[in-house]
């Protein structure tokens, strides 16, 4: 039996650490190893599900390759790829890895996209989240902010409360919500990565003045959740809500 801490080619049997359980390989899906309710992406990835006030949240970022059709979406792997995938006269949907290194990143930080992963008026009315989900809109983000800030301040309770993953301090981070943010970082249009260990970038489906859409960010260095609006063409987290 072999236990990896990383995606690949398993085989049948083998064991890996999703970042909030252990899962096995049955040479077609990943089952769970604990009880509870799970959820299955188009690659056959499982969540378990987090109740925060009245939405419910997949517990950790999506990292599928595939809609939930089951058909691929576009990976780059390189900064000529993105950079391609990205040009505001191009708008194509993309996804990687941070440093483009599956590997290394995949758990707990999950995958980046770009907004036209999403926008279904580009991917052919696709949707990224597991059946019964969705990308959330700003509107769902902000009540998302508002109802953790009745129980202090949103970011904090939002973050998982290390300094591993997180960078020093991770102000304010206790996971309250067990929604457990980790700080993935982003892909520029450019192709460039940065954030990892400082932001968590968290995608919305609303867009902005062109070429913007909004989307959710944590900080290490402060205990906020706050909802801003910036360019589409940058890889950013998906975390899905049940609709």
């Amino acid at each position: 039996m072999t236990i990896l801490e990383s995606s690949g080619a398993p085989d049948p049997g083998t064991i890996r650490w999703s970042g909030n359980d252990f899962e096995g390989w049955t040479g077609t899906k990943w089952l769970s190893f604990t009880a509870g309710s799970k959820v299955e992406d188009g690659s056959g990835n499982l969540y378990a599900l987090v109740k925060v006030g009245s939405q419910i949240w997949l517990d950790h970022n999506l990292h599928t390759t595939k809609y939930n059709d089951g058909s691929s979406i576009p990976l780059a792997t390189n900064v000529s790829e993105w950079q391609a995938a990205t040009q505001a006269m191009v708008k194509t949907p993309i996804m990687c890895w941070y440093d483009d290194n599956q590997i290394e990143n995949e758990f707990p930080y999950g995958a980046l996209y770009s907004f036209y992963v999403i926008d279904s008026t580009l991917n052919g009315n696709k949707n990224v989240c597991p059946i019964g989900f969705h990308v959330p809109d700003s509107t769902e983000l902000n009540i998302l902010k508002s109802t953790l800030n009745v129980l202090g301040t949103a970011g904090g309770h939002l973050k998982v409360p290390d300094t591993t993953y997180w960078n020093q301090p991770n102000m304010g981070a206790d996971n309250f919500s067990g929604f457990s943010a980790y700080p993935a970082g982003r892909r520029g249009p450019s192709g460039t990565f940065a954030g990892k260990g400082d932001n968590s970038y968290l995608r919305s489906i609303t867009e902005a003045t062109n070429p913007n859409a909004y989307y959710g960010i944590l900080s290490y260095d402060d205990d906020q959740f706050d909802v801003f609006f910036w360019n589409r063409g940058i890889g950013m987290s998906v975390r899905c809500l049940q609709d």
